[in-house]
């Protein structure tokens, strides 16, 4: 793109050379911001002070809210807001799209869903998603404005916490077809009641013609027409049998039967798969090949792998937690035929059912035959008072590393889990190294 379109685009003032053509848009000088425009943000620090390293790292030029030196042959666009001029390259890209947008929320999955319809489509079109988990406001504006050129389907996850945000991305980004994974309890804690969470996740299909829902939830849908999915609906997942480190499971849509052997355990890949399932409906595309391509799906790092170490069974699903997704990961840790340890850390953002759910892990635990619990935060605490077997918990984060690192997990399934806050990544770092692969 080149510095004049950025200024008329952006309603700014263009300083320096003209002559040059912008290939991405960064807001972090730590991501590789060659060629790039430079996004300078204001949050805990003011990315104004990083615009000499941008343009040292090989940015061409940069958004700016005061005049700054400019480098030769470089360029910057002065504009009252820097954040708002992001927003309105990514506007301009949206507009410019002509290709099918996917928008995807949920309480759970969305990240995995996303990444299998990347998985899958990516045979059939020129296909592109956010990377990591890009689904807020600003996750959403940078992967728009970085929309390549000849982008045929493009996959995106939206979350939120709080009421309003889905509806409000949702606008921004237009979609073409919405999906819903699933409404469970979560980010209660700024999402107050299970009827607030059904109405901000349904808030994606507000305004788009189609939508994927579970079948459930069909009734709830704004869209002008509604696929349905699960035990019921226009995709239903049927014959499901789970094994320790895998899960069958059948699809049945329109008189049409596809059985699966997803590598996967857990229930979060049969729900992904009839996700992609009904989306390759709509999109007229032949689903023959989608149970040998989900043989070669792995889900995205820190959720539900299963490592397989010198005598050790590692269930690494340390991304984030919801009681929905703890109750999957306690369950895929019920599987295994070796004496089980969790190690748990708080479910964060639960607001007032935080003791009610917390003390629940603990009677999933005891119903999953789990014999020792680790447990790591202060709300967790109600967990290891339900639990009936050999528990330990700490709030001090050395002490219960320290324990981690000395502790006999031997010829054990050892299950890995907490909210991002936890930081739980270190244990299984800690575990992959004493226990090898």
């Amino acid at each position: 793109m080149k510095p004049e379109d950025l200024a008329k685009i952006t309603k700014g003032r263009l300083r320096g050379e003209k002559n040059l053509s912008v290939s991405s848009f960064e807001f972090d000088t730590r991501e590789e911001v060659s060629g790039a425009l430079f996004i300078p943000l204001k949050g805990k620090r003011d990315g104004h002070d990083f615009i000499e390293d941008a343009f040292l790292k090989g940015a061409l030029g940069t958004l700016t809210e005061k005049p700054i030196k400019i480098p030769p042959e470089k360029f910057s666009v002065e504009v009252e807001d820097t954040f708002l001029a992001f927003k309105r390259i990514a506007r301009f890209k949206r507009e410019g799209f002509s290709g099918t947008l996917v928008a995807i929320t949920g309480s759970v999955g969305k990240t995995t869903t996303k990444e299998l319809l990347y998985h899958l489509f990516s045979d059939f079109f020129k296909t592109y998603r956010n990377k990591k988990s890009f689904n807020n406001i600003l996750g959403v504006t940078y992967t728009l404005s970085n929309l390549p050129e000849g982008t045929e389907l493009y996959v995106q996850e939206l979350g939120t916490n709080a009421p309003g945000e889905i509806g409000e991305l949702t606008a921004f980004i237009e979609p073409d077809v919405s999906i819903v994974t699933a409404v469970e309890k979560a980010h209660t804690a700024g999402l107050k009641s299970f009827d607030l969470i059904l109405s901000e996740k349904m808030s994606i299909t507000e305004g788009v013609s189609v939508s994927i829902v579970p079948h459930p939830l069909r009734e709830f849908s704004k869209s002008s027409e509604t696929l349905t999915f699960g035990s019921e609906g226009d995709v239903r997942i049927t014959d499901v049998k789970f094994l320790p480190d895998r899960t069958l499971f059948s699809l049945e849509f329109y008189g049409n039967r596809l059985s699966f052997d997803s590598p996967v355990p857990g229930y979060s890949l049969v729900n992904a798969a009839a996700v992609a399932v009904s989306l390759a409906l709509l999109l007229g595309i032949d689903v023959k090949d989608f149970p040998e391509k989900l043989r070669t799906f792995r889900p995205p790092q820190m959720r539900l792998s299963i490592e397989r170490l010198n005598g050790v069974v590692l269930i690494n699903d340390v991304y984030n937690a919801n009681p929905r997704s703890m109750e999957n990961a306690i369950y895929v840790l019920s599987l295994q035929p070796m004496a089980k340890v969790a190690v748990l850390g708080d479910m964060a953002e639960l607001g007032e059912i935080s003791r009610k759910e917390h003390r629940r892990l603990g009677e999933l635990l005891n119903s999953a035959g789990v014999s020792e619990l680790i447990a790591f935060g202060e709300e967790i605490a109600e967990a290891v008072e339900a639990f009936k077997g050999n528990s330990f918990h700490f709030t001090i984060r050395e002490e219960f590393i320290n324990l981690i690192n000395n502790y006999d997990f031997s010829g054990k399934a050892v299950l890995v889990k907490g909210s991002r806050k936890n930081r739980l990544e270190e244990v299984v770092v800690i575990i992959r190294k004493r226990y090898g692969s």
